[in-house]
């Protein structure tokens, strides 16, 4: 009972008031009983998986990816409120509005920096959405059990209900009128299955005839059987992985493995180091980053007048290692103070000692956050910026935000697990829509033109993908320097094609960058023939 007292102060009752009781199919077992609307949701699944295998699993094209989100929440959203299980808080809409903004950027921009980034952070919002609007995270809203929640969104709730999609086809057995639909849909799915399979052996068998005829059926239709075989082939697993995840929330089927009680004592039993020690630890980091600090004044604070120290013979050198070993002692401390906080048999609402170190420490690591930004602007002065430069720029920020707030955590209690997630959900969204890729290529652009930047890097222009097809044209048509303007006129002639297609799935920035080529002549030409 104490070590429950000591969790942190509001969790407890939190857990009571926000945890919803169990059904009486919970207790039972959970069992998954489908009805009719399981059942469409089930046909909604498969499209939504076929959908994701042709628009975003392979190519994640831009108006596509934005089309397949827009389903998906619209999907999910409909069945948990049909089967009652759809949980009206800020937390919800918050989180569609997160899924749903980041989905609609690939509509906008290719974004080709950070791609890996913004598909992750896509997958991870899309599934934890599901377990927010549906009530079953532990503490039933964004909380700070985060870990265990992206945890039993991603992989247990899913996969413990992998089965669910085809389970649902028995909710058809009810009743002579469903008996009669379930083997007509079968009958289809199977004869669809088989033509995709069938048709092109037929037509590597056909003298002619047959070929005409599929071919004019591709022309109207313009679709390729074994093309659709690969994406109904890859859709099956995505459809069972997603109704997995959607009907277990709705369904409370796998959702209560982790107790919020449980994980409420788990905390509580971190609780074991004696507050002298965690005292001593916090105070001897503190007086080691003042010595260090005050020992290292022209290292760490040169940077702030635009100048590097002595004995460093170039600005790449000292700037690029002292960011990066001041990122390093950031997410250190960091921990430390994550640890020291979980560890501690004193909780912090009792310990003013505590409290001053928190403080402490905190404010060293603004200090060193600051210093090192400081680093990074005299890097990207001299050579220009880059994506590599800017997301580290960004992570600091955000890392500063958390700091800040957990100064304030020493005087009002709130949950900075919740706040760190929004802050950090806020401006990952606010970078896919903000076209990152465009703004460097652009920065670099304007610093050349004005001739504060000695050269024009061509390889962050080709990493930047379509968002540097803009500022190459104007560096083209402003520049004298005939070896650049080869270098841009081949880079631009590679994009001659992006958007001849006119694909509605590309991006808005794709045709733009296409148009763009094409207006301004950069074709690529054909080779003269010898004669």
């Amino acid at each position: 009972m104490e070590n429950r007292q000591m969790v942190t102060q509001g969790d407890e009752s939190l857990l009571r008031t926000q945890w919803p009781e169990q059904s009486a199919e919970e207790k039972v077992g959970n069992a998954f009983k489908p009805d009719l609307t399981d059942f469409l949701f089930a046909i909604a699944a498969f499209a939504l998986g076929y959908l994701f295998s042709r628009w975003v699993f392979f190519s994640w094209r831009g108006w596509g990816v934005a089309a397949f989100t827009t389903a998906y929440l619209l999907g999910v959203t409909a069945y948990l409120m049909k089967k009652g299980a759809f949980v009206k808080s800020g937390a919800a809409v918050y989180w569609a509005a997160v899924t749903w903004l980041t989905g609609a950027s690939y509509a906008l921009w290719g974004n080709a920096g950070f791609a890996g980034v913004r598909g992750l952070f896509l997958f991870c919002s899309a599934t934890y959405y599901v377990l927010v609007a549906s009530g079953t995270t532990l503490m039933g809203r964004t909380g700070n059990y985060l870990l265990i929640d992206g945890i039993k969104a991603v992989i247990i709730v899913p996969f413990r209900n992998i089965l669910n999609q085809y389970v649902s086809f028995s909710a058809l057995g009810k009743g002579a009128r469903r008996g009669r639909v379930l083997p007509v849909i079968l009958g289809t799915a199977v004869a669809l299955m088989l033509a995709l399979i069938i048709i092109p052996l037929l037509e590597s068998a056909d003298a002619g005839g047959f070929g005409v005829l599929m071919g004019f059926v591709r022309s109207v239709f313009r679709f390729s059987f074994v093309e659709i075989a690969i994406y109904v082939f890859f859709a099956i697993p995505v459809a069972a992985y997603l109704y997995g995840l959607v009907s277990g929330a709705a369904h409370r089927k796998g959702t209560d493995i982790i107790k919020p009680e449980s994980a409420a004592s788990a905390v509580a039993a971190l609780r074991i180091v004696q507050p002298a020690t965690i005292n001593i630890v916090l105070g001897s980091v503190c007086a080691l980053y003042l010595v260090f600090i005050f020992s290292q004044l022209p290292y760490f604070f040169s940077a702030f007048t635009g100048s590097k120290p002595d004995g460093w013979l170039t600005y790449s050198e000292f700037a690029r290692r002292g960011f990066f070993e001041l990122c390093g002692i950031a997410a250190i401390n960091l921990t430390l103070l994550t640890i020291s906080n979980l560890c501690s048999k004193k909780v912090r609402a009792e310990s003013q000692i505590l409290k001053i170190f928190n403080i402490a420490l905190a404010i060293l690591t603004l200090v060193l956050i600051a210093t090192a930004f400081s680093k990074m602007a005299l890097y990207i002065g001299v050579f220009g910026l880059t994506m590599r430069r800017l997301l580290p720029c960004i992570f600091m920020v955000f890392m500063a935000a958390v700091f800040v707030a957990l100064i304030a955590l020493q005087k009002w209690d709130f949950s900075i697990v919740r706040f760190s997630l929004v802050v950090g959900s806020a401006m990952i969204v606010a970078l896919c829509l903000s076209n990152p890729d465009a703004m460097v290529v652009r920065y670099n652009t304007g610093r050349y033109l004005s001739g504060t930047l000695r050269e024009y890097d061509m390889e962050i222009v080709r990493r930047s993908g379509v968002a540097g097809v803009l500022p190459a044209i104007e560096v083209y048509n402003s520049t004298s320097n005939e070896q650049l303007r080869g270098d841009l006129r081949r880079h631009l002639s590679m994009h001659s094609s992006i958007g001849g297609n006119s694909s509605p799935t590309l991006s808005f920035e794709s045709h733009r960058a296409w148009r763009a080529v094409i207006e301004g002549g950069f074709i690529p030409q054909a080779p003269t023939p010898q004669r």
